[in-house]
């Protein structure tokens, strides 16, 4: 197990301010046959309603390697938001793979994740989160960079006597950070 930090800058979607910062750390497992991740992450990312609030969240993942650089998995991630006038939070199923692109000079790990709507039932957050990390954590270093992208879709919050769900959206966060693995 080997422990790292990160820190970034996030662009949001969805009724967010437009720019935020985040921070997290996490614990990054890694054998000949399986790796994951378990990570706590902060953001102050501010509702446009209310002006206030800020997400905090865990994120598991854990893969099988296929072979050949591809791998399988799934997790799963919980995520509060707080605002001064409300507060939500879910349980979102994760599922999906990718590959470690690696050669002497280059490595590179390249991600495709679905999110399911999980415990979501006041908005029903799912879609795709597309991941890049360079160099791939499969190489044995201290300093990445992590990018990654979401294009989810959900409905207006559901409220007593109205789903919300002919109200659908679809909204889009990108997240750019630096990380160190100790």
């Amino acid at each position: 197990m080997r422990p790292y930090a990160f820190g970034g800058l996030s662009l949001n979607g969805g009724g967010y301010v437009p720019l935020a910062g985040t921070v997290g750390t996490g614990l990054q497992l890694d054998t000949a046959r399986l790796f994951g991740l378990a990570e706590f992450w902060s953001d102050d990312a501010a509702k446009q309603d209310t002006h206030t609030g800020h997400d905090i969240g865990i994120r598991t993942r854990g893969f099988y390697r296929l072979g050949r650089g591809w791998y399988a998995g799934a997790g799963v991630q919980w995520n509060r938001l707080d605002t001064s006038a409300y507060s939500k939070q879910a349980w979102h199923p994760v599922l999906g793979g990718g590959k470690d692109l690696i050669s002497e000079r280059f490595s590179m790990r390249a991600q495709l994740l679905y999110v399911l709507p999980g415990s979501d039932h006041i908005n029903a957050v799912q879609g795709p989160e597309i991941g890049l990390w360079w160099p791939s954590p499969a190489r044995r270093r201290h300093f990445f960079y992590r990018q990654s992208l979401g294009l989810y879709e959900f409905h207006q919050s559901a409220v007593p006597g109205n789903s919300g769900a002919s109200e659908q959206s679809l909204a889009a966060f990108s997240e750019f950070t630096f990380m160190y693995r100790f």
